[in-house]
């Protein structure tokens, strides 16, 4: 049986068997801390894949045996820690939390302090989020000072927002492992993707405050208005909500709000119906040899048997009958 590839691998930084080496090397990256073996077993190891982007980095540790993390606080980023194998119990802020695959994650806020029991081989990927921005962010939306976040050190997994941010985060590992010149950008916003979704998803201390701003003050029209401009102007692109709600200046809730008071759908089917117009007119005006398929993944549809059924669904016809038919008439 082959074993599973290592994530990140080719950005390691730490392969030891030394405790203090460990320890010094993997402090450098994160932040200093005390590490410590809890059994006398000899087979003491530690690796630490990392890769560094704008506003953060992604990672993967993972310990041989049992052992004690002490960090205290953070202090300049917050960290969110999801197990892949192994357990943890995580102390943060005066609360405990198990952590396992599949299960529960965790998160460490800056200011609060931490000790972590890392059990059974533990190997974890780490998403590690600077503070600055995050709490700049919170801070703009707010329209005051946010002072420091504190969020819920539990992140449970096996809820829907729990499997989706942990379907991000290996995107993120995945896209940083295929590495390119601009995959920096293409890191930096899914890792604000990711921040967006803890923002408004995960408990914290600023959390019910954001939720009665954005119930407070909904969008106006011109907001929807300059947004279906975006979409229209990035048709062809991948979808990245965050990118979109920062061109309208407003959070990624409130976006999706607007869209389903404005719209009466989301975000997602607006974009569909839009590309399926623009699917159509390039079918009825295409003038060369271009296959169906060519011109649906041309018009951003990733997947060609939904977007020819979505096709058929809002023009009853398939996209060869109205490729076919416009040629006809040439």
């Amino acid at each position: 049986m082959t074993a599973a590839r290592v994530p990140l691998a080719d950005y390691g930084k730490v392969a030891t068997r030394d405790v203090h080496q460990a320890a010094e090397q993997v402090g450098r990256i994160f932040c200093a801390h005390r590490l410590a073996p809890l059994d006398r077993a000899p087979g003491f190891n530690a690796l630490h894949n990392h890769c560094r982007f704008p506003g953060g980095s992604i990672n993967y540790v993972a310990y041989g045996g049992d052992v004690e993390i002490d960090p205290g606080c953070l202090e300049r980023f917050f960290l969110l820690q999801i197990p892949l194998k192994g357990a943890a119990e995580i102390r943060c802020g005066g609360r405990t939390t198990e952590t396992s695959p599949g299960q529960a994650a965790s998160l460490l806020s800056p200011t609060q302090p931490s000790v972590m029991r890392w059990r059974a081989s533990c190997g974890q990927l780490i998403l590690m989020l600077d503070r600055a921005p995050i709490e700049a962010a919170v801070s703009e939306l707010l329209q005051e000072d946010v002072g420091e976040l504190v969020f819920s050190p539990r992140v449970r997994l096996d809820s829907d927002f729990g499997r989706t941010l942990f379907a991000q985060v290996s995107r993120l590992a995945a896209r940083a492992e295929a590495g390119g010149l601009e995959n920096r950008r293409v890191l930096e916003r899914i890792s604000d993707t990711i921040a967006q979704a803890l923002i408004w998803n995960q408990d914290s201390n600023r959390r019910l405050l954001l939720l009665k701003s954005e119930d407070r003050t909904p969008l106006p029209p011109a907001r929807i208005a300059r947004a279906l401009d975006y979409l229209d102007a990035h048709l062809e692109d991948p979808l990245d909500v965050a990118d979109l709600a920062r061109h309208c200046g407003c959070s990624i809730r409130a976006l999706q709000a607007a869209f389903r008071r404005h719209c009466g759908e989301t975000i997602t089917a607006t974009l569909e119906t839009r590309r399926l117009a623009l699917l159509r007119e390039r079918l009825l005006s295409c003038d060369r040899d271009y296959s169906v398929t060519e011109l649906i993944h041309a018009c951003g549809f990733s997947h060609l048997g939904r977007a020819a059924l979505a096709y058929r669904q809002a023009y009853g016809e398939r996209p060869s009958d109205t490729l076919r038919a416009s040629k006809a008439y040439m």
